[in-house]
């Protein structure tokens, strides 16, 4: 009997969809369909005419090498992925065990811009909260990746993500915060914590590579701090410690002599926790914590005093950024310390931090017309 089963079966925004299971050249396989009356169709032509002839009338292809499903491929692709971090890996395999629904059972070579489209579709209404729209990039840029691997092995011959359009989604604004607007704000963060704000603001650090450091990474003497190591989500939970975001993020960086005075050089780690609340005195310091308990509650008091902006942690990133840019220094440079793969990504950034020449601008055109003179 090469039929296996009719199953009906619920995708992940809710809608039900009929699969037929069947063997085809002694490996399991199957297709879906969303008339049930249509697959039904299909599994009694399978009984009338045999799988092969069946799929050849209805024009449906089948992956008879190794009988290969879409979520069989992408297990692979994952498996040999290289120069990938760990969390990376980790997110990828959580997307092929809960967001692709169907696909991961369709025949790898059936699957066609449509399916994709539709998927996509269901991601963004999905019920009790779709996910942001660049959430929905990532796991489609994953895909994508993975098929364009199967195009470059044979499997397929053209890319089923080719020509779908994304949807748009509203990027986080990134506040830049003034000097005097970061001294007004660093007034309300307790003593304890001012040194790694400091120290996130005039290193440009990401949280992850901050919290790794330890007091061997800085050379009190040079008034620099190494970065190599940054941590990670690791696979099934936690965190590990590996290498930062990029090659570049492998950085070394020159700090005022008056941040390195203040760090504390007797921990394990050179930031830790201050031991109040739930979390232990030097424990690693985590954002999950440190934004709730510390940060905002700054930002409320500071706010009370007349600061007008809502800036996030990593924002004091985005405000080291600026700084340089309004001061002068070359954009090279702020690609450097921030460790930046490309200089594109800088550029694209952080082009609008300097209001300097649109202000120039401004004054051009005003210098041409102004009727209320």
């Amino acid at each position: 009997m090469s039929v296996m089963s009719v199953r009906i079966r619920t995708r992940a925004d809710g809608t039900a969809y009929t699969q037929v299971r069947f063997r085809i050249s002694g490996v399991e396989s199957s297709v879906s369909f969303d008339d049930h009356g249509e697959a039904l169709a299909f599994d009694k032509l399978i009984t009338k005419v045999g799988v092969v002839k069946a799929l050849e009338i209805t024009r449906i292809v089948v992956a008879q090498e190794q009988g290969t499903t879409v979520g069989q491929w992408l297990t692979h692709y994952i498996d040999h992925l290289t120069g990938v971090g760990a969390e990376s890996i980790t997110n990828y395999r959580r997307y092929v065990k809960k967001d692709f629904g169907s696909l991961v059972d369709m025949p790898l070579v059936a699957l066609t811009p449509d399916d994709v489209a539709a998927w996509q579709q269901g991601l963004k209404n999905l019920d009790g909260g779709a996910p942001s729209g660049k959430t929905v990039a990532n796991k489609r840029g994953f895909l994508a990746g993975a098929l364009a691997g199967a195009v470059q092995r044979g499997h397929l011959k053209f890319n089923p993500c080719d020509n779908i359009r994304l949807p748009r989604w509203d990027r986080a604004e990134m506040v830049f915060l003034e000097p005097d607007e970061y001294q007004l704000l660093r007034s309300e963060i307790p003593v304890y914590w001012r040194a790694l704000t400091d120290f996130l603001v005039m290193s440009g650090c990401r949280w992850g590579e901050a919290s790794a450091l330890r007091p061997q990474n800085v050379d009190r003497k040079a008034g620099t701090v190494r970065i190599s190591q940054a941590w990670k989500k690791a696979d099934g939970g936690g965190y590990v410690l590996g290498v930062p975001k990029t090659k570049k993020s492998v950085r070394t960086i020159n700090l005022p002599g008056w941040v390195v005075d203040q760090l504390d050089f007797s921990g394990e780690f050179l930031f830790t926790n201050s031991g109040r609340g739930r979390h232990h005195a030097g424990g690693v310091v985590r954002n999950a914590s440190f934004a709730p308990n510390v940060w905002h509650p700054a930002i409320d008091r500071a706010q009370a005093k007349g600061l007008t902006k809502q800036p996030r942690v990593h924002d004091l990133r985005h405000t080291c950024a600026s700084w340089l840019i309004n001061e002068g220094r070359p954009i090279t440079a702020v690609q450097e310390m921030l460790g930046h793969e490309s200089i594109k990504t800088t550029v694209d950034l952080y082009h609008h931090a300097n209001r300097a020449s649109g202000k120039e601008n401004a004054d051009v055109l005003g210098g041409l017309i102004n009727p209320l003179q």
